[in-house]
This record gives C-alpha cells, sequence and structure tokens, in this order.
C-alpha cells in the first residue's frame, strides 16, 4: 500500500521527461526549419538542382564519384520544381509557431495546450493524407511521433488544469 504513490510519481516523472524532451525537440527542429527557409530566401526561383548541387560541392571535390551525390542527381535533374516562396514562408512560419508554442508549453501557459493539440492534429491529418499518396516510412514514424506528442501535451495540459484547480468540461 505505501508503494502505489511511489509508482504514480515514478510514472508522472517519466511523463514529465518525455514531454519536456519531445518540447526542446520541437523547439530544436523548429529553430532548424526558420534556419533552413532563411537560407532558401536567396534560392527563390531556383531549380532544385541548384540547391541540391551547392549543398554536394563539398562531396564533389573530396569524391566525384559519390554514391549518394550520384543518386541526388539522377533524382533532382528529372525535377522541374523551383525553392518557391511558398517552401520559404512554409518552413519560417511553421518553425516559429513550433518554437513559441513549445517554448510557451514549457512555461506552463494554459492557452498554449489546445492550440498546440488543434494545429498537430490539423498537421497529422495532412501528413496521413500525403502517407496514402507516398506509403513512406519515414512520413508514418512521424505520424506516430506527432501523436504521441498530442498525448503527453493532452497529459500535461490535464495535470496543470488538476494543479491550477481548474474543471476540463469545456476544454481539449
Amino acid at each position: 500500500m505505501g508503494t502505489a504513490p511511489i509508482v504514480i510519481k515514478e510514472q508522472t516523472d517519466v511523463y514529465d521527461t518525455l514531454f519536456r524532451v519531445g518540447m526542446l525537440w520541437r523547439i530544436g527542429y523548429g529553430v532548424l526549419r526558420v534556419a533552413l527557409g532563411i537560407m532558401l530566401i536567396r534560392m527563390v526561383g531556383s531549380p532544385f538542382s541548384d540547391l541540391f548541387y551547392r549543398l554536394m560541392a563539398h562531396e564533389l571535390v573530396n569524391d566525384p564519384h559519390d554514391l549518394i551525390f550520384r543518386i541526388g542527381r539522377v533524382v533532382v535533374e528529372h525535377q522541374s520544381f523551383t525553392v518557391t516562396y511558398f517552401l520559404t514562408a512554409y518552413l519560417i512560419f511553421w518553425g516559429t509557431i513550433d518554437v513559441i508554442l513549445s517554448i510557451s508549453l514549457l512555461r506552463e501557459k494554459l492557452w498554449a495546450f489546445p492550440v498546440s493539440v488543434y494545429l498537430i492534429c490539423v498537421f497529422v491529418l495532412y501528413e496521413m493524407f500525403r502517407f496514402t499518396r507516398t506509403h513512406s516510412f519515414v512520413l508514418a514514424y512521424i505520424i506516430v511521433f506527432d501523436l504521441a506528442l498530442v498525448w503527453l501535451i493532452r497529459k500535461e495540459y490535464f495535470k496543470q488544469l488538476r494543479i491550477r484547480g481548474l474543471t476540463t468540461a469545456h476544454l481539449i
């Protein structure tokens, strides 16, 4: 009977740790997206092949027959896509949103919990749609990871509501 509170406390510690690690991952990933979006601003209107060659230039100097370069070259040379304003705006906007929401979640701002859950769920729906088209294992992993984050965010949200003595009847 004396061990039950310890088990509950240990579970809470694990969930708290997972929640914090998840938020730190979102902050890092958000910063990376913003940085990539800012770097791509200079490339707007350029073909993806130009971007690929710029990124792989150091590999060509070291090994002109690099396998990754050869495979990548075949893929990008047959694509007519260009770096667009949409791609750069998308990376900067969603990266910024992720950073702001994740920091707000770590600071236990109640408004950030339902906003985060809603936005991640909308994005998961889009990811599921994309999965039906691509059948990408990476995308499937991202979907599972995002759903786990939603679960952790909801769990932390309800914990924060309990701590503050608030009701959950009208919330997520």
